[in-house]
């Protein structure tokens, strides 16, 4: 026999053994990937069978894998099936163990077979892709080889070959996608490494699904597997279907009843269960009970587990050659891989060693959303409605995990001894259910106290009902009352989730005490009542947290808004920098990252984003910057309009005279307009004013929220004479090409709200350091916004248009030639109104004359 630690790691050993075990002993099918020792370290379950048999999956292992499965009699020998099976393994260059249950014996079928030596991408050939004769060119129609895009290629290429990272901005229409695309796809097939690309929009994701990868399909000379990665939650879970649709009186409102029976039946129809192909938006408590949840999840011993949605989801990706996500589902990955310091096993996602981060200036948000934690008022509540509520007391309907409990154990109290039954009801009824309710109230009244005091502290607002985030600052840590009264309710509150999380503990070792043929019926139920009671267990661990010690490297704070049920209370920390948490977490443990956007650069260097990204501290060598031009004509294609007879964005009189400049704009275009803000409160008080008097004229008027976000673009698209007020999220992200959008209207530069708590809490620890917070962080942070909405307009090379900027500062302050000094050279006209609109009315002219020309040709 041989060492099987020389063979198996320690930590895929325990994993096997847990899910053996979770298997009931049966026979379970795994999928090994060694590193370069052939030491297996990433193991994943893929199949389950009975006591003699076990499904073999023969398309998701790759040259270098090895295959795993035990054979309960412990007696190891392969049988006839064994070999056969073996033997196909074998030619494919995959190796095959058979293990006992206990995971301490190996029978070696097919050793495990060294890894293909890495083989180097040659950027010569990556580049030929897209030259004129290539073979994207000769696929795609009117397909134009760039030079910007061949230097991307190569870029990427040699970051690839010498495990570099690299920060390429690369201006709009290089080509990006396909830059990255094509040397990531020839690397991950050519050395059986897995590429992650991560985006940070959903239009980008669909174009690269659902265009560039079909198109490098066909284009390139090697076949490729890529898979788009959803996260868990957007998978419906067929054990909650099931369990709904038996036990939904004791589990599902009155009110939910009609939402949840359309996805009920629903369930049954999907092709792929994930929340996008569902006929509905659901709300998002009614989607909770039906969707999949990792501590919620009896995995391999669950009886969906092999037609599960989700499971069927990783075991593609665990095929996979490319991993197509998101920001937030990959930080999420990266966050549990960084608790855990296992990088080479799979966590949310399979195991992966280079990354692709496209539109990368939005990087240092999500991570410092996905290294920090939150709680809200609404969340407890919900999660203690799981556990029991009573709608109505009167016809006593009881709804929630509890009352379904004490169901299933009356219907089985014949097989339960006298004293147990009795003790596990009485611990339901008698202290479970009213220390949830004492629970319940304890949420609202600390809350609510907690919401008081930082409304109370940080003086009266000007719009008492507008959202308040306020931060844990030095000063409110102070406030007699913090000490005296709110340090006290957090300490309470936790108390009493302590106590309904002890009984909840109590109550879960006197299921496990139980008889198995009483307990294999409750096995869902169980596995829910260890999900839920961990949160609770989470909660107050999370309070505890948010209320500690003071910690400079922290930012906590309160967000309160007024709702129709009350108020929305949440509490939140974040770490004040990301720069560290991203050099030991993700920097440090990846062959190759390339970071690529349009917008990295602020004044033509990469300073900016390598101070808040941590790219800085990276050893000599390591990091490659690259900046690649746009391949636009900016200076033919677009005008750029700066009138100064415009009072300063801070006067009184600014936001009067902005809608008579929208509105003469959108004359002067007709139509065809994005109108950028950069607060909700000013978009909705412009777009009051001119939606009568644009429609009168012949306009369809559309404001971000009448419609979700991609329906608003479609009808954006397909009319021209729309124009489309927006803020935030529109500023980057929209691709409108053609004759829809032809002027881009940017109301003011886009400075962060610097009350903001995290953004606060960053510009005083820069002053602090002595430096000056505004040109170091708030400029650089607004140019690259800024630089954004500039891309919204040039979207091919027959577009034009305006960019219209309706801020005097951009040319009246030392660091408005930050901003511009940003932009590609296009024709700037200043002075006054009449004159910019003027020549802007020219030029629309001029290029529209031109266009009917060479439609007549």
């Amino acid at each position: 026999m041989p060492n099987i630690l020389q063979l198996i790691s320690t930590t895929c050993l325990n994993s096997i053994r847990e899910t053996i075990h979770e298997a009931s002993g049966n026979e379970v099918f795994f999928l090994g990937r060694p590193d370069d020792q052939s030491q297996i370290v990433e193991i994943t379950p893929l199949a389950r069978g009975n006591d003699s048999a076990v499904p073999a999956l023969m398309q998701v292992a790759t040259q270098g894998d090895v295959i795993i499965h035990n054979h309960p009699s412990g007696y190891l020998t392969p049988s006839p099936a064994d070999l056969s099976i073996a033997s196909e393994y074998g030619n494919q260059g995959v190796g095959f163990y058979i293990i006992n249950n206990e995971a301490d014996q190996l029978y070696v079928v097919v050793a495990a077979f060294q890894r293909q030596k890495v083989q180097l991408l040659q950027s010569s050939t990556m580049v030929e892709f897209i030259l004129k004769e290539g073979g994207v060119a000769k696929k795609l129609k009117n397909f134009e080889s760039r030079p910007e895009q061949q230097r991307m290629i190569e870029a990427v290429t040699h970051s690839f070959n010498d495990s570099k990272i690299a920060l390429i901005e690369a201006g709009t229409g290089t080509g990006k996608s396909l830059s990255y695309l094509i040397p990531s796809i020839f690397w991950a097939v050519q050395n059986k490494q897995r590429v992650v690309i991560s985006t940070n929009t959903i239009n980008l994701q669909e174009q690269l699904i659902n265009k560039d990868l079909p198109l490098l399909q066909q284009a390139l000379k090697i076949p490729f597997r890529s898979v788009l990665v959803k996260g868990r939650s957007n998978y419906v879970c067929l054990s909650k279907v099931e369990m709904l649709e038996k036990e939904g009186e004791q589990l599902i409102e009155i009110a939910e009843q009609a939402e949840l029976k359309t996805i009920l039946s629903w369930s049954h129809k999907t092709a792929d269960g994930s929340r996008s192909d569902l006929p509905i938006l659901p709300k998002p408590a009614i989607w909770e009970k039906v969707a999949c949840e990792s501590d919620n999840c009896g995995r391999i011993r669950c009886s969906h587990y092999n037609p599960c949605f989700f499971f069927n989801a990783r075991r593609q990706a665990a095929s996979a050659d490319l991993l197509i996500v998101n920001h937030h589902l990959l930080f999420s990955d990266l966050a549990i891989r960084g608790e855990t310091g296992r990088y080479n096993e799979a966590a949310i996602m399979p195991a992966y060693s280079h990354i692709i981060l496209d539109e990368a200036h939005n990087v240092e948000e999500v991570a410092t959303e996905y290294f920090g934690t939150q709680i809200s008022r609404l969340g407890l509540l919900r999660l203690l409605g799981r556990f029991y509520s009573l709608k109505d007391r009167e016809k006593i309907r009881e709804r929630g995990l509890l009352p379904f409990l004490l169901a299933k154990l009356k219907s089985a109290e014949k097989q339960i001894p006298l004293k147990d039954y009795l003790r596990l009801i009485e611990r339901v009824q008698q202290h479970l259910i009213p220390q949830r309710d004492n629970l319940a109230f304890a949420v609202e009244n600390s809350f609510g106290e907690i919401a008081t005091f930082f409304q109370s502290a940080a003086q009266s607002r000007a719009d008492p009902k507008a959202e308040a985030k306020i931060r844990f600052t030095h000063e409110l840590r102070r406030h007699p009352q913090w000490q005296s009264s709110i340090l006290a309710t957090v300490a309470q509150l936790i108390g009493e989730i302590k106590d309904f999380h002890r009984l909840l503990l109590l109550l879960e070792k006197g299921l496990q005490d139980l008889e198995e043929n009483v307990t294999e019926p409750l096995f869902t139920l169980l596995v829910e009542l260890k999900a839920l009671t961990d949160r609770v267990e989470n909660a107050a661990s999370t309070l505890g947290e948010i209320f500690g010690e003071p910690d400079d490297d922290k930012v906590r704070w309160i967000e309160i808004r007024e709702g129709k049920s009350g108020k929305f209370i949440t509490l939140k920390q974040a770490p004040l920098s990301v720069a560290q948490l991203l050099h030991e977490k993700v920097f440090d443990h990846f062959a190759t990252i390339i970071l690529s956007s349009a917008t990295l650069t602020t004044n033509h260097h990469f300073e900016y984003i390598k101070s808040r990204l941590g790219l800085h501290r990276l050893p000599t060598g390591k990091l490659t910057e690259v900046v690649l031009p746009s391949s636009f004509n900016y200076s033919d294609q677009v005008i750029l309009g700066i009138p100064m007879d415009v009072p300063s964005p801070d006067h009184s009189d600014f936001g009067k005279e902005l809608g008579k400049l929208v509105r003469q704009s959108i004359e002067i275009s007709e139509g065809r307009a994005l109108i950028l803000f950069t607060s909700y409160s000013l978009l909705h008080r412009i777009f009051r004013e001119l939606q009568a008097p644009l429609e009168t004229a012949g306009f369809q008027v559309l404001m971000q929220g009448q419609a979700p976000r991609h329906r608003l673009l479609e009808i954006f698209r397909g009319d021209t004479t729309s124009v489309l007020f927006a803020t935030d999220s529109f500023w980057e992200g929209v691709d409108v090409a053609g004759e829809s959008l032809e002027n881009v209207i940017l109301t003011k530069l886009p400075f962060s709200v610097p009350k903001e708590p995290v953004i606060e809490a960053r510009l005083e620890a820069l002053e602090r350091e002595g430096k000056n917070s505004f040109l170091e962080y708030s400029v650089p942070q607004a140019v690259i916004k800024f630089k954004q909405g500039f891309g919204r307009l040039i979207r091919n090379r027959e577009d034009y248009g305006s960019i219209m900027i309706f801020d005097r500062r951009i040319l009246e302050k030392s660091y408005g030639r930050v901003f511009l000094e940003s932009l590609p050279d296009c024709q700037l006209i200043s002075g006054d109104r009449e004159m910019v609109f003027a020549r802007v009315r020219e030029f629309f002219l001029n290029r529209r004359s031109a266009r009917r020309r060479a439609k007549k040709k």
